[in-house]
């Protein structure tokens, strides 16, 4: 698998309706949380603070995985998964996916609890 040297050379590998879906969750996400850092890490957009991976966005065939980074948040996630194909640390989005606010918050605030970065 290519690295990408941007954001945008990681869009233009992808079909255009997984560019367009993962364009649409990265930049509202970068918009909701602007202290996040946005970075290219393991070939997909990750947001960070410092160090700490908060979640990101990987392209499949049939959906966008939101990468939760941890197993605790899919836990932590409890009810609110129900409707969602999910797995240990990712949960499936499909590309027509009206973002949900509160629940991209929520996983915020699960991931930015489990580091410690919320008092």
């Amino acid at each position: 698998m290519a690295k990408f040297e941007n954001l945008e050379d990681f869009y233009k590998s992808l079909p255009v309706d997984q560019a367009t879906a993962i364009r649409r969750c990265v930049d509202y996400v970068a918009s909701a949380y602007p202290q996040f850092e946005l970075v290219l890490a393991w070939n997909q957009p990750m947001f960070r603070v410092g160090t700490k991976y908060i979640l990101g966005f990987m392209p499949t065939k049939n959906y966008i995985n939101l990468a939760t980074v941890s197993p605790d948040v899919i836990t932590g996630l409890g009810e609110s998964l129900v409707g969602y194909r999910h797995g240990g640390r990712t949960i499936s989005l499909p590309f027509d996916w009206q973002i949900d606010a509160a629940f991209i918050a929520l996983i915020v605030e699960l991931r930015l609890a489990e580091l410690g970065l919320v008092s």
